[in-house]
């Protein structure tokens, strides 16, 4: 068995050494975590997960819709973004791209809103359905 001590100590060392994945295995018990960008949560082989720092739940999440590496300059070692958190964004609008096999795939707004939280950093992989960017919805 487990002891919950012992999990919130993996998660500070993931959070202390800027880990993105910690792995740990001891004899039949596997820990899987990942820090916040890489995934939104931490699970034992179990099957058990514990949700960690969830968006507001207010917030919109946009998701890639593919692997690749995901792009939040819009030209390589440029300080322009094509979105910082705090600007508002209209459905449609470019708020990164995601390369795979050198074909650049645009992320776009699919709600009016404005931008909260970039969960994934310039030049990450991303996997499919990870979240990338939390937009709260523009109020009617």
């Amino acid at each position: 068995m487990v002891d919950i001590e012992e999990i919130r100590a993996y998660a500070k060392l993931l959070k202390e050494e800027n880990l993105k994945v910690l792995s740990i295995e001891d004899g039949d018990v596997k820990i899987h975590l990942e820090a916040k960008g890489a995934s939104k949560e931490a699970s034992i082989e179990t099957g058990a997960s514990v949700q960690s720092d969830a968006a507001a739940p207010d917030a919109h999440t946009v998701a890639a819709k593919q692997v690749g590496t995901f792009f939040i300059e819009k030209e390589e070692n440029s300080d322009e973004t094509f979105v910082s958190v705090g600007d508002v964004v209209s459905v449609g609008d470019t708020l990164g791209v995601i390369e795979a096999m050198k074909v650049f795939n645009e992320v776009k707004a699919d709600v009016a809103g404005t931008v909260e939280e970039i969960h994934v950093g310039n030049g990450e992989s991303v996997e499919y359905d990870q979240p990338l960017f939390s937009i709260k919805p523009k109020e009617d």
